[in-house]
């Protein structure tokens, strides 16, 4: 997967030891709870999401979200391009397809998958366009939408670190957008969004949000709910 300059943080991930200690971390209490909350927004996000029967998951780190698509009877794909996750992966899941795979690149057919999930990736990568092909590549290989999170900046977490570097207490400003600018650059790749859906139930709590995007042609929902 191209990347950035965030790639010197994202490259940690491609060690074995690293990909380990990424998988505890969801066991621990913290990680429970973390997990918890962002299970709670894919499920509501999911509702947009009635017939599908199949997902990629990219970048799928450790297998995060394969029970939660198995659970429910969807053929599940994860592709990630840390070999070392995808290790991980298949110890603790088994048999299904795990691929070694570029984000700008994947290996797959237009229309492949029903659902394209894209989640702890966006708000790594601070170059528009690399996430607007990142983007343009999970609209291409899905048939009904795609399911993205991003670090939006109306949360308190965000107005704190944004405080702390105006002081110098930190390197750089939280890299969390606009709304609307999400909103814009998720609609370039020719998706529309449906929904945000705020991880924490409070949404001032919540600087992640989960955006629901469905292909033009889908039939027409709600306006996104903020």
């Amino acid at each position: 997967m191209a990347h950035d300059k965030s790639d010197d943080k994202l490259a940690i991930y491609r060690s074995g030891e690293v990909a380990a200690s990424y998988d505890r971390r969801w066991r621990g209490s913290s990680g429970r709870a973390r997990d918890q909350r962002k299970q709670r927004a894919l499920g509501r996000a999911l509702e947009h999401f009635d017939g599908a029967r199949s997902v990629l998951d990219v970048p799928c780190g450790t297998g995060r979200f394969h029970d939660l698509f198995a659970s429910r009877g969807w053929r599940y794909c994860g592709a990630d391009a840390a070999s070392a996750m995808l290790t991980v992966a298949r110890e603790k899941c088994g048999t299904s397809n795990w691929i070694a795979g570029d984000l700008t690149r994947l290996p797959f057919a237009d229309r492949s998958f029903d659902l394209a999930l894209c989640i702890r990736l966006m708000h790594l990568v601070r170059d528009e366009r690399l996430r607007e092909a990142f983007l343009a590549e999970l609209a291409r290989v899905s048939r009904i939408g795609v399911i993205v999170d991003y670090r939006q900046d109306q949360a308190l977490r965000v107005w704190l670190g944004n405080a702390r570097a105006k002081l110098g207490l930190r390197a750089k400003r939280p890299g969390a957008l606009p709304l609307e600018h999400i909103r814009r650059e998720v609609e370039s790749s020719g998706l529309a969004v449906r929904e945000f859906v705020p991880v924490r139930r409070v949404p001032y709590l919540s600087d992640k949000i989960v955006v629901v995007a469905l292909h033009r042609a889908t039939p027409s929902a709600p306006a996104p709910r903020p």
